[in-house]
């Protein structure tokens, strides 16, 4: 277990997150892998797809407290104590293709949503080869306005969302790209 341990600590999860004028975050996370390292059975497939959404889920699971995963015919929703929905992740896509597996979802609703807004914005997670022939391991947010920038603003709201749910989003994805590159790799978990 020791070894497993050090090779997650060894990928470097890279992160950019900013806000737009209007309040909206666009948020990067991920890590990249020289082909050299992959496991020799690794294929960009829909199989793996679907692996990366249910490692997504289960990090959100076991990274904040209280949380359950939600899902459902409806979607997917994160739910905390006394029934409240944090977040709707509805109408997911897929990509498969020989360059990328990515799956989308928008962003409809929950709690940590900006109210009346038209549009929630839309989170990807998925792999893709890089030009070098590396794989990139990503996960992504467009154009998401939190409910903070809309009650504090875009002087002083982005300062509490990096400290709260900024945060969580990010130990969140610092969780699931390792898992996931250790996954993908010669790693032994």
């Amino acid at each position: 277990m020791r070894d497993a341990r050090i090779a997650v600590m060894s990928f470097k999860v890279e992160h950019n997150y900013r806000f737009d004028s209007a309040g909206k975050l666009d948020a990067d996370d991920w890590i990249i892998l020289p082909r050299a390292e992959l496991r020799a059975d690794f294929l960009l497939d829909a199989a793996f797809a679907d692996e990366m959404v249910r490692r997504y889920f289960e990090a959100v699971a076991q990274s904040v407290p209280g949380i359950r995963v939600v899902n459902d015919a409806q979607g997917v929703r994160y739910l905390v104590p006394m029934g409240k929905t944090a977040m709707v992740f509805a109408e997911p896509e897929r990509i498969v293709d020989a360059e990328r597996a990515e799956t989308s979802w928008r962003i409809a609703g929950g709690f940590l949503l900006a109210h009346r807004v038209s549009y929630g914005g839309r989170f990807y997670i998925g792999a893709e080869w890089e030009k070098d022939g590396a794989l990139k391991l990503y996960s992504t947010i467009r154009r998401y306005p939190p409910r903070l920038i809309n009650w504090f603003g875009i002087t002083r709201g982005p300062v509490l969302y990096h400290r709260t749910q900024g945060a969580s989003h990010r130990q969140t994805q610092e969780k699931f790209l390792r898992a996931t590159a250790v996954y993908v790799t010669h790693s032994r978990v």
